[in-house]
């Protein structure tokens, strides 16, 4: 079965992040008719593994399978056929490559240990953490490969940066307790909203400082109160952070715990602060991309950093690795309900998971 072809059945078969059991299930029979003895992990992921030595070091593929909660608008004839649901961000395409250079590699003597990871929940940006944490990665990974097709980019170009080329993701809630009385004895509540608001207002001031250092602090959703003459005994503020540095993020994360528990001492409330998923931003690594070039001499370093995020970034806390951007030109943005990729890019994707494959890497690493 060609690449296409895994892409227009996964394409029928949306489903959001954490439900991803038909997906799954597909991924599973296809490496399993390959001659692979797939394994589930973290209840809708799957993997596979090709060995060519017990003791040779391992190389990482891995791809996303989940899909967003859009209704499908593109007219295509394997269209969704989950209500609600669509493949909008390009997995089911990114799954079908890697598929198919699973069935291309199951035949050739590979130069070190592959394991074919198929993720779930990148859009929670909490899937990658939770397949490592059940073992997704082999110990002696020696590095760790993903493919993101992408608008904006020549149809056909391969680039990739030496530097940070997605941003860094936190997911916060912050949940603040107070006491409801009447309005007309407010002195003896105390005001969940006042405390939310003040943070809030806090938050709006440094992120205009923050703007200058390319970071994003922002939130999106403020709730509290149910009536008009009542002091709010609780509060919700949901946003996140996007940085281009560790560090900045660290601070940006103490940043908000400190300001929370102020702005909480004062109005003699109580803010708890929640991180909700989140990733590291993604930085590649320069050897593995310089070694990259040896085989995609095609291989250009000049991707625009996005403070969109991606979970791969994950990945590369415990093992070197390259995400590589492969350029799909002037389509509907990402996450668009009528987001279509170029069929004829998909052969493009599987030459490059398998030239990546073949590559001798424990002459590198």
């Amino acid at each position: 079965m060609a690449a296409q072809t895994h892409y227009e059945d996964l394409h029928r078969i949306p489903e959001v992040s954490g439900k991803e059991y038909k997906t799954a299930e597909y991924i599973h029979k296809m490496l399993q008719s390959f001659g692979y003895t797939p394994v589930r992990i973290a209840e809708t992921g799957v993997y596979a593994d090709l060995i060519t030595d017990e003791n040779a070091p391992w190389l990482l593929l891995r791809a996303d399978i989940d899909a967003l909660a859009i209704t499908e608008e593109t007219g295509l004839v394997y269209s969704s056929e989950h209500p609600g649901c669509m493949h909008a961000c390009g997995h089911d395409a990114h799954s079908a490559m890697l598929l198919e250079a699973a069935r291309i590699l199951k035949n050739e003597k590979v130069p070190q240990n592959i394991r074919f990871l198929f993720q779930p929940a990148e859009e929670t940006t909490k899937g990658a953490a939770e397949v490592i944490a059940c073992g997704a990665m082999p110990e002696n990974t020696a590095a760790c490969f993903a493919m993101h097709l992408w608008p904006g980019v020549e149809k056909g170009r391969v680039t990739t940066s030496e530097n940070a080329m997605m941003a860094s993701s936190d997911v916060y809630r912050v949940r603040i307790s107070g006491k409801s009385v009447h309005c007309a004895k407010r002195e003896s509540g105390r005001d969940a909203m006042h405390t939310a608001v003040d943070i809030a207002s806090a938050l709006y001031a440094q992120s205009e400082i923050l703007q200058k250092k390319d970071t994003i602090l922002f939130c999106g959703s403020i709730h509290s109160g149910e009536s008009h003459n009542v002091v709010p005994n609780s509060a919700e503020l949901y946003g996140t952070i996007r940085t281009f540095s560790p560090a900045e993020q660290a601070d940006c994360r103490a940043w908000l715990t400190k300001t929370c528990a102020a702005a909480a001492e004062k109005h003699g409330t109580t803010a708890e602060v929640i991180w909700d998923g989140g990733s590291p931003p993604l930085c590649g690594s320069k050897e593995i991309i310089h070694a990259l070039q040896e085989i995609l001499p095609e291989l250009d370093t000049d991707a625009v950093r996005t403070y969109a995020a991606e979970d791969f970034a994950e990945y590369l806390q415990y093992a070197p690795g390259v995400m590589l951007w492969v350029g799909i030109g002037d389509t509907q943005p990402l996450h668009s309900k009528d987001f279509v990729i170029p069929a004829d890019i998909l052969p493009a994707g599987v030459r490059i998971w398998t030239k990546i494959a073949m590559r001798n890497w424990q002459e590198i690493l």
